[in-house]
């Protein structure tokens, strides 16, 4: 270990499969798989990212989701925490990427953030599908690619299934508190995706970026800031990043392959689930299925 340790949470009822095995709301459950190609090395594999063909809707859509009215008095997704002065800067072309790839989520959980990693597959936090208090999954979700306050300037699409894993499902661990969302949609062709990287060698010190949808700006808009990461450990990044309230973020680095997805506030540090190779493989297997 470096730095910080891992064991943040203590579950309550562990499940005896691996942490990492997969689970949807349609009630599968996949063991975790290596996947059958990737541009795998000794220290780590990384995935291309894709600019998007930019193709705007000539046409918004009549209604764009307000501000989720979240059921059951929970809370709104994602914790408060300015490091210091704030030092996000707003994103002003949505459209352009990597932004375009940035997509705001709407659900009868709460609001948050995700990003494309192909065509049909979002990634986000866990806790953004999957409400580890009542346990139950979202309903559904409206996920809205480049949102600029009212404008969704690639439309709207409605999700079609959540995945996450046993370690955020049923051992409520906010180590596993990762997920996925495929869509009835392949508008990923337009926005744009991330690549992924991972890497076993440390990354403190290593510069990185953040951008996504908060709740204390105005409603819809997309805001960045870049720092770099201060401490490590085999399942979480932590760095000084400004967030409150846009858990899914992508962490990303040049060449916009991202690094971790962010999901807790706190202090000295903010954190991410850091995208390892048992993380990487369960998104492949997500993006490819």
């Amino acid at each position: 270990m470096i730095g910080l340790s891992s064991a943040e949470a203590t579950p309550a009822s562990k499940s005896k499969l691996s942490p990492y095995t997969m689970v949807s709301n349609e009630g599968t459950i996949t063991a975790p798989t290596k996947p059958s190609s990737n541009s795998r090395k000794r220290d780590g594999a990384t995935t291309s990212s894709y600019k998007g063909t930019g193709e705007t809707v000539t046409k918004q859509p009549s209604t764009v989701t307000k501000r989720a009215e979240v059921k059951n008095n929970l809370p709104f997704i994602g914790v408060k925490s300015i490091i210091g002065s704030d030092d996000r800067v707003r994103v002003n072309r949505t459209t352009s990427f990597p932004y375009s790839a940035i997509v705001q989520i709407s659900s009868d959980i709460g609001d948050c953030t995700g990003w494309f990693i192909n065509a049909d597959t979002i990634v986000t936090a866990g806790h953004c599908v999957y409400n580890i208090d009542t346990d139950k999954w979202a309903t559904g979700a409206t996920i809205t690619p480049g949102r600029d306050r009212n404008n969704a300037p690639f439309g709207t699409v409605k999700s079609k299934s959540f995945h996450s894993v046993e370690g955020w499902i049923t051992n409520k661990d906010t180590n596993y508190d990762y997920a996925a969302i495929k869509i009835n949609s392949d508008i990923g062709n337009k926005t744009g995706w991330f690549g992924l990287n991972w890497k076993t060698v440390t990354r403190i010190g290593s510069g990185e970026t953040m951008s996504g949808y908060p709740r204390d700006k105005d409603y819809g808009t997309q805001w960045r800031q870049s720092d770099k990461i201060r401490q490590v450990n085999d399942k979480k990044l932590y760095y000084t990043n400004d967030t409150n309230g846009q858990s899914g973020s992508p962490v990303y680095q040049k060449n916009n392959h991202s690094i971790a997805i962010h999901t807790d506030g706190g202090n000295p540090y903010n954190q991410g689930i850091r995208i390892n190779e048992d993380v990487f493989n369960n998104l492949m297997y997500w993006k490819d299925h």
